[in-house]
């Protein structure tokens, strides 16, 4: 299903991809999630593609779902972008406006991944 996408073989924002064969799916919340990834430190916090394509960050212990983007694809693109972005020193909100080119949902709400990311790219934290 996903044997065409290339995954990043590199940690990028704490997010580590599982090989292809270790994906696996879970029931979340009355909804279904395909997990491809998660937290490299946090085994709770995984990465799921749900039924209709969107890309979650979904923390297991409190039982969150956070919007990240609006397909694997795009969500690829969007890391190798934040990767390009943290090599350099253009201010978070230059990053914030390339985001939101790709994906106008990526900061709908303040709990979305790039709206978590970008708040600690803007108080330094990462």
């Amino acid at each position: 299903m996903y044997s065409d996408i290339h995954f990043p073989d590199k940690t990028i924002l704490e997010v580590a991809f599982l090989n292809i064969t270790d994906f696996y799916s879970i029931s979340f919340q009355n909804n279904n999630y395909t997990i491809i990834g998660g937290d490299k430190d946090i085994e709770g916090n995984l990465i799921g593609i749900a039924d209709d394509d969107k890309v979650y960050y979904i923390t297991t212990y409190d039982k969150r779902i956070s919007y990240i983007s609006v397909n694997i694809r795009m969500f690829i693109k969007q890391l190798l972008l934040f990767e390009e972005y943290a090599d350099t020193n253009n201010p978070p909100e230059s990053f914030r406006r390339k985001i939101l080119e790709s994906d106008t949902n990526a900061f709908k709400s303040n709990d979305t991944f790039w709206s978590e990311v970008c708040e600690e790219l803007e108080y330094g934290i990462i």
